[in-house]
Order: C-alpha cells, then sequence, then structure tokens
C-alpha cells in the first residue's frame, strides 16, 4: 500500500500517527510525507528541517516540503492545490492529516485542505495532536509493537521535546499517556486513535498485512 501522512509542521505527524507509521514501514508499506511548513515559530527553520529529514529518514519515508511558513497556513487555492499535486504524484491508498477541531490554525487548514484535495480518494483519516478538541476515534491502530520506535521518532525532534506548554511535561511522555488512553479504548494496551472522513474497508484491511 501507499501511505500519504501529511502535517502542518514538523513532528505533527509522528506525534499523530508514528506508531502507525512505523508499523507500516516495517511490513514494507511506501510512505511519503507531505510536511506544508518548516515550523519556523516554533523553532529555527532550519534546525527543524534537519529534525523532520531525521524521522523521516527512520521512517524510509519520502518526505515533501509544502512550502508555506508557520501560522501563515490558509485554506485557499494554493494550499489545496498543493495538497492535490502530492495525491497525485503518489497515488496513495491510505491519507492520514491532522483533525480540522483543531485551536491552531495552520491543523485547520491542512485538514480542510485535504478534505477537498482528497475528494476522489478512498480513504481519508484523521489524526490527534495536543492542540486537537472534541476528538472521538473510531478506528485504532495498536503501537505496542513500535511503541519505542514512536518516541525515537518524537526525539528526532530534539528542539521540541519539552515545548507542551505543561511544565515539567515532555511531548515523550504526553505520547506515552495518549498511547495508553487509547489503547483503552481500542482494548489494547497502547494504540493511536483516528476518525474517518472516508474508509473503504476493503482497502485498509491491508494494514494488517
Amino acid at each position: 500500500m501507499r501511505i500519504l501522512g501529511i502535517g502542518a509542521h514538523p513532528d505533527d505527524l509522528e506525534i499523530g500517527c508514528g506508531g502507525l507509521l512505523a508499523r507500516l514501514s516495517k511490513s514494507g508499506h511506501k510512505l511519503c510525507m507531505l510536511v506544508l511548513s518548516d515550523g519556523g515559530v516554533g523553532g529555527a527553520a532550519e534546525a527543524r528541517r534537519r529534525e523532520q529529514e531525521r524521522a523521516a529518514a527512520l521512517l524510509k519515508a519520502r518526505l515533501v516540503w509544502g512550502g508555506w511558513k508557520d501560522t501563515e497556513m490558509a485554506l485557499d487555492r494554493a494550499l489545496i492545490r498543493r495538497v492535490e499535486e502530492a495525491i497525485s504524484g503518489f497515488r496513495p491508498d491510505v491519507i492520514l492529516v491532522n483533525s480540522p477541531d483543531d485551536t491552531h490554525q495552520d491543523h485547520r487548514a491542512a485538514a480542510q485542505a485535504a478534505v477537498t484535495a482528497a475528494r476522489y480518494s478512498p480513504n481519508l483519516l484523521f489524526y490527534e495532536v495536543p492542540t486537537t478538541m472534541h476528538f472521538a476515534p473510531t478506528f485504532f491502530a495498536d503501537i505496542g509493537g513500535v511503541l519505542a520506535v514512536k518516541v525515537r521518532l518524537l526525539k528526532c525532534h530534539s528542539s521540541q521535546v519539552y515545548k507542551t506548554r505543561v511544565k515539567n511535561l515532555s511531548i515523550v511522555e504526553s505520547a506515552r499517556s495518549a498511547a495508553v488512553f487509547r489503547g483503552f479504548q481500542g482494548r489494547v494496551k497502547y494504540a493511536e486513535g483516528f476518525m474517518p472522513q472516508r474508509a473503504m474497508i476493503d482497502s485498509l484491511m491491508g494494514l494488517r498485512k
């Protein structure tokens, strides 16, 4: 299968679906990561680009940059067209993107652009990050066997590990807690949760291979 992960910023994909991407990579599926901005507001842009490159290399994923500036993303024709180009070029079976219900405007714009750009794609699933609101997943991925890999992916983004806006809380601790909570909901020890905009069960069965 071909999996396209879309993130508004470096580390969005690793936080929201790094475990699932690690499972898919381990199983030999082809991954492409479209990161729409370089995260220059959340840290030094060049450093964040290097961090994202390390994470993509760990996943053996193709990395594509969108070219937007952090916090300046808006739902417009240019953004939709950029996502459409990624879909047309990679031809994914499954698309993963930020949730549209989020306090960060870039996350909302990325999700809304994907909804339009992926209108003919059979599988579009939203993932959560710490700024996501009202997230009620109905799809779950067991990440118990790859939780350590997800932690490595998060640590690739070394400049962001303690930028949770909560004193003494690291993004690794936050991700572990989320994995336990979503795991309980999915009836496994550790999981990531997803909300489908649309899902074709026939093709998603390929995720089990």
